[in-house]
């Protein structure tokens, strides 16, 4: 039996998965002010990879897409 077979019984198990484009810290009277329609400036550029996440251990880096009018990631680099 490989690996993979013997940990068959995992598979159906449900983890959150959290991307995270980017962040940033701010002061209390910062967020106390924020109003719609305001831009919270983050700290990655356009072009970076976004950080995926798997029930906050670190799983890669992947990209924004569109599928189906939905946003989503394409998976780039897996941590090794």
């Amino acid at each position: 039996m490989d690996i993979f077979e013997s940990l068959k019984f995992l598979y159906d198990v449900e983890l959150g998965i959290t991307v995270s484009i980017g962040q940033v810290e701010k002061s209390f009277g910062y967020l106390i002010n924020l109003e719609e329609g305001d831009i919270i400036e983050l700290n990655k550029n356009v072009e970076d990879y976004l950080d995926i996440f798997v029930e906050d251990i670190p799983l890669g880096k992947g990209e924004l897409v569109i599928v189906n009018d939905r946003y989503s990631v394409r998976l780039i680099d897996l941590v090794k």
